[in-house]
């Protein structure tokens, strides 16, 4: 007796039977049946009759016709039926945790998570954790459960698993027309689908250096199944490290705009937390390598799937929801954080150059850095450990900072030139730096000296705007015996603490 499992993906129902594909063809599922790489990995007969519009029934009666026995777990089916319930799904991922919580093996939930929840969108699984987090479950165990999720998926390649990106895309799409019209689910996955290929867009680096971290992650895992050493591949772990840069983009740049503007903490929450728990481990094992090279397998196989959970969970919501000035902010913030395993950071064409003028409204100084008021700046002044002074490009002294200082500074050398204020001997050497700093000569230049019986470091530092124009120059005394003694100050009461 043949038996037809209606859970399983369509591929698998063929490699059993070859004669399903002819069956299906027949029926109308040419595409289905003619993209096993892809379409025909993830959907099940069930499935396609949805997205087909061909009835069910029809379908089993054309294989009990053709001699095969139709079965479907009882059990599977209600859980599944379940998972594809938007207003049951979060019971189920709750009874999953409970047992995990109770002890159940992780692999038990697993193969029950893959019969369910294979189908359904990667973003209504974070949703679904978004909710469980609202409800006070406990944020480890909800981690637990994402890993749960993309562990499905670590076995791909890296084609295989951006196949099943498109494919997943695809369906949703196929689903939207045939059954719900307009799909949130497929947009934000097609828009996601669209911005990996616009070159410098913020998906498209972020799956470039993804790429990247798999080739590597590959690498170490080959040359451990070939009987390397963890010792011998410290240095590929070294390198690997860079995903820190990669993880940055991410958490400061992505998660605090889909938390606070789009009321998504549930990626920021759990996936963070992945992070913090990846680079740990990583660390620790770069400092004490000998012997861990299971740990090493375990850790890489975590790298892997947060590749999965970024690119079906995170770029499609936030392709979804993200405005075009949002993603340009983000992608001239990239460079702060630098390129992870890829030469350099490609440029977008949205993206011009970040050239602010500063502008001053009230009390308001807009700066390129932000805004300040000139009551903080002002603090600000006279809040930093140095004596500062300031000549303008016409060598007029302009601003002392207030404050006890050790070398005076008298107001009525406001206005005045820089040269008076100096011995006649010192002042060619004065005349003679500035001139340095005026043709570009040199930026900046150190002397270290004493003043009133205190060792002091004086900094000399050329004034420039954004097309290197000499604004003039600023001298700041750093005194070094008061900041050791404070900071010795500051070590004795934290002993004491």
């Amino acid at each position: 007796m043949k038996i037809l499992d209606l859970n399983k993906p369509v591929a698998e129902l063929i490699k059993e039977y070859p004669e399903v594909k002819d069956i299906m063809i027949e029926l109308g599922f040419k595409a289905i049946s003619q993209n096993l790489e892809s379409m025909g990995q993830i959907v099940t007969i069930p499935k396609g009759s949805k997205i087909k519009n061909i009835p069910l029934d029809k379908i089993i009666k054309k294989f009990e016709d053709e001699g095969f026995e139709v079965i479907n777990n009882e059990k599977s089916d209600i859980n599944k039926q379940k998972a594809n319930n938007p207003s049951e799904r979060v019971e189920l991922l709750k009874s999953y945790i409970k047992r995990l919580s109770n002890g159940e093996p992780l692999e038990n939930i697993q193969e029950e998570f893959k019969d369910n929840f294979r189908h359904v969108s990667a973003k209504e699984i974070a949703k679904a954790e978004q909710t469980l987090i609202g409800e006070g479950f406990d944020l480890n165990e909800v981690q637990r459960l994402c890993d749960v999720h993309a562990a499905l998926f670590h076995d791909m390649t890296d084609a295989e698993r951006m196949e099943m990106l498109e494919t997943e895309m695809e369906l949703g799409k196929q689903e939207a027309n045939s059954m719900l019209g307009e799909d949130e689910d497929s947009e934000g996955a097609s828009k996601a689908a669209e911005y990996m290929k616009i070159k410098g867009h913020p998906i498209n680096v972020l799956v470039l250096e993804n790429n990247k971290i798999n080739l590597l992650v590959n690498e170490i895992e080959e040359d451990l199944n070939n009987g390397k050493s963890a010792l011998n591949i410290r240095k590929k772990l070294k390198i690997l490290k860079n995903i820190t840069k990669h993880y940055g983009k991410k958490d400061e740049l992505i998660f605090p705009l889909l938390k606070d503007e789009y009321n998504f903490p549930g990626p920021s929450d759990v996936m963070w937390g992945v992070e913090d728990e990846i680079l740990d481990t990583l660390s620790g094992i770069i400092h004490e390598t000998e012997g861990k090279e299971e740990d090493i397998k375990k850790l890489l196989k975590r790298i892997k799937e947060m590749v999965y959970k970024e690119e079906n969970i995170l770029f499609p919501l936030c392709a979804e929801y993200f405005k075009k000035e949002e993603w340009i902010e983000i992608a001239r913030d990239f460079d702060v954080y630098g390129p992870c395993l890829i030469d350099e950071i490609p440029k977008w064409d949205e993206v011009s150059e970040n050239i602010k003028y500063t502008t001053v409204n009230d009390d308001k100084i807009n700066l390129p850095g932000g805004v300040i008021s000139l009551k903080q700046l002002r603090a600000v002044l006279n809040l930093l450990p140095v004596e500062i002074t300031i000549i303008d490009e016409n060598d007029i002294n302009r601003f002392f900072d207030e404050g006890e200082k050790l070398f005076e500074r008298p107001h009525i050398a406001l206005n005045r030139k820089v040269y008076a204020c100096h011995p006649k001997k010192v002042e060619p050497v004065v005349r003679g730096l500035i001139e340095d700093f005026k043709s570009g000569k040199r930026d900046s230049m150190y002397v270290l000296g004493s003043k009133k019986h205190q060792k002091v470091l004086i900094n000399y530092y050329a004034l420039r705007d954004e097309e290197d124009n000499y604004l003039g120059t600023m001298e700041a005394v750093l005194p070094l015996e008061k900041i050791i003694d404070t900071l010795n100050n500051d070590n004795k009461d934290s002993i004491k603490h």
